[in-house]
């Protein structure tokens, strides 16, 4: 019996710890009644009018019925806040789908989902950055030049390049454009441009073959990569909090100093440990200080001071500071968009559960 009681008591503790660390939906004192949703809106943005925490917006309709998926909601519904025994709830006021009707067909309308994140200012660096590791990108075919020897290629010249052992029909043209290192040292990998795109023409040529390129963004050149292209990247994705993953903010995806609110910034965590659509917190950590008459910051002193000081090391805390959604991971990296900053970031920074 007294097993049984202890076992009794201590279900019901970790119960209560459970309640107590759950995520409580806290509704803006300023958020509206209704909305209406317009286009151009991201679901984002949305969130954020209603909710301190924007990830937990399926949350609300967990009482509602009436909407299946929570992420899929159009320009011109009406969202209606109310509560239901205290708890706060969305009902969803939508208009039919407009069917136009001819002589000899029927044709229904449908309109497009309001996106995650803001798809129009990310497909730049969608289609036209990414993150390889130094093995995939070295072991690349390369392009070597053209029948006329032009220092430079663009859409519709047929190039000669090494055989693509990978055969694909459709290929992208890219170049290195810097190493992609963490506070540490550690190479996360090479950030590639993506030129242009090219396809492979049927002919056997030993070794090499002969490509022509297509959809040019930026002058090739002899020596730029050949990779098959990819089209693996989705913008379906579902807004989740962070859970035990930390990681860093390594730096603004164009290489400034200072990063900012709505900027994209790569972090050092790959698609093994992160999905898009993940929202994590970020956090800035002071240096560590000596704790003396006259305190001192870690970095101020010598290797061989700090070594024989006898005086407390004292580590700061780390303070939140903004916010940002993985939308595209790698296998060493991944991109994010920052959603909130309440300061200027620089790098470096801890990105973890929000």
């Amino acid at each position: 019996m007294m097993l049984i009681r202890q076992i009794v008591i201590s279900t019901c503790m970790m119960l209560l710890i459970a309640t107590a660390n759950a995520d409580v939906i806290n509704i803006k004192s300023d958020a509206p009644q209704t909305y209406v949703v317009k286009k151009g809106d991201t679901l984002w943005d949305i969130s954020n009018l209603f909710l301190d925490k924007p990830w937990l917006w399926p949350e609300l309709w967990r009482n509602n019925v009436q909407i299946e998926n929570p992420h899929l909601i159009y320009p011109g519904d009406v969202l209606k806040l109310r509560y239901i025994d205290g708890v706060p709830t969305f009902e969803v006021l939508r208009d039919k789908a407009r069917i136009a009707l001819s002589p000899n067909k029927r044709i229904q309308v449908k309109a497009i989902a309001v996106g995650v994140l803001p798809w129009s200012r990310l497909a730049p660096y969608v289609n036209n950055d990414s993150i390889m590791s130094e093995q995939e990108y070295l072991m690349l075919p390369r392009l070597l030049g053209d029948t006329i020897g032009s220092p430079g290629f663009v859409e519709q010249d047929f190039v000669l390049s090494h055989r693509i052992i990978n055969k694909s029909e459709r290929y992208d043209v890219v170049r290195k454009q810097r190493e992609v290192k963490d506070s540490k040292g550690k190479l996360l990998g090479f950030q590639v441009d993506h030129l242009a795109n090219a396809e492979a023409l049927e002919n056997q040529m030993g070794q090499q073959q002969m490509i022509r390129l297509k959809g040019s963004q930026q002058e090739a050149r002899p020596g730029d990569k050949l990779r098959p292209k990819d089209d693996t990247w989705s913008r379906d994705m579902t807004l989740k909090a962070a859970t035990s993953q930390k990681g860093e903010l390594v730096s603004n995806i164009e290489d400034r100093k200072l990063i900012g609110k709505h900027d994209v910034v790569i972090l050092n965590l790959g698609s093994r440990f992160i999905e898009p659509g993940t929202v994590m917190g970020i956090y800035s950590q002071g240096p560590a200080i000596y704790d003396s008459e006259k305190p001192v910051y870690e970095r101020e002193k010598s290797a061989a001071m700090a070594y024989f000081s006898f005086n407390e090391r004292v580590e700061q805390p780390a303070i939140k500071v903004g916010e940002l959604v993985v939308f595209k991971t790698f296998e060493n990296a991944s991109y994010a968009w920052v959603t909130k900053t309440k300061t200027h970031l620089q790098g470096g920074e801890i990105v973890a559960k929000p």
